[in-house]
């Protein structure tokens, strides 16, 4: 019997719309599910073309200590990115005519880097991009909440780790109006919640399977770049920006060849099997 063209899989499932919200809900509980429906989300990417979501780590520092969070358990010395290869990176996005998001944070708390109202405004200034930023919440006063808005960060995504909502996160959302609220996420994630093991290194009580987004780019603050959003170790060896321009570490083979197999659903690399719970 001959294989149903993948295309032809994800036309006739996402016609039928019950079948589709069954699948994708499974996913993320289920490798096989996972898998499958990681190859029809992205059997019509391209995976030769540029990035279209950039992920830059400017702070790597956190002032918490989650459990669910390899921050914790990291001892490894971190420095901040440096000026100059913010600007690097900024520069080089501009020659390629980038206008995707961009992402002013990862594992550290971004609201401790007093340079993130500056390089908001030199993003906007030079790229025009959607800037998002995720935080705990802690140090998001009204007044630092309207600073960062105004500097052209549209999405501030807060997160609440504790059982109730902080005081800070409580203070705030006390005080925006209607309209600031357009800015803010919030969300709810603390050990109890659905989580990823972060490609095994940390414990996950109620694993949860995340999105592989073979069109994002994720740069730490030392200028190495990530192979996802799970790489904290980075592990994967991709190159770094202080050494390489941006772009040609996208275009290496090697590159090119990991997001080829995300597309067509093949995970080999060790930190995928332990991430996708395989091993």
């Amino acid at each position: 019997m001959k294989k149903l063209p993948i295309s032809l899989a994800k036309s006739m499932i996402k016609s039928n719309g019950s079948l589709y919200k069954f699948l994708i809900k499974l996913r993320y509980s289920n490798r096989h599910a996972f898998i499958f429906i990681s190859k029809l989300c992205n059997s019509q990417i391209d995976v030769n073309s540029m990035f279209r979501f950039v992920e830059i780590e400017t702070y790597p520092l956190c002032n918490r200590r989650c459990s669910f969070c390899p921050i914790t358990q990291d001892k490894t010395p971190k420095k901040l990115m440096s000026n100059q290869l913010f600007e690097k990176i900024i520069s080089e996005l501009k020659e390629l005519n980038f206008n995707g998001d961009i992402c002013l944070s990862s594992y550290g708390e971004p609201l401790l880097d007093k340079r993130l109202a500056g390089f908001a405004k030199r993003i906007k200034a030079d790229l025009g991009s959607k800037i998002i930023i995720n935080t705990n919440g802690d140090f998001l006063t009204v007044n630092r909440f309207r600073e960062l808005v105004s500097a052209g960060i549209d999405i501030i995504i807060v997160s609440q780790h504790d059982k109730e909502p902080s005081a800070a996160i409580k203070n705030l959302f006390s005080q925006v109006n209607s309209a600031e609220l357009n800015h803010l996420v919030f969300q709810k994630i603390n050990e109890d919640s659905p989580l990823s093991n972060r490609g095994g290194s940390v414990e996950a009580k109620n694993l949860k399977l995340f999105d592989c987004p073979i069109q994002n780019i994720y740069i730490r603050a030392d200028g190495n770049v990530r192979f996802c959003c799970s790489d904290y170790y980075n592990e994967v060896k991709l190159g770094n920006v202080n050494q390489s321009k941006l772009i040609d570490i996208w275009n290496s083979p090697f590159y090119r060849k990991i997001r080829n197999n995300l597309k067509r659903g093949i995970f080999n690399l060790e930190i995928c099997k332990r991430c996708l719970n395989m091993k």
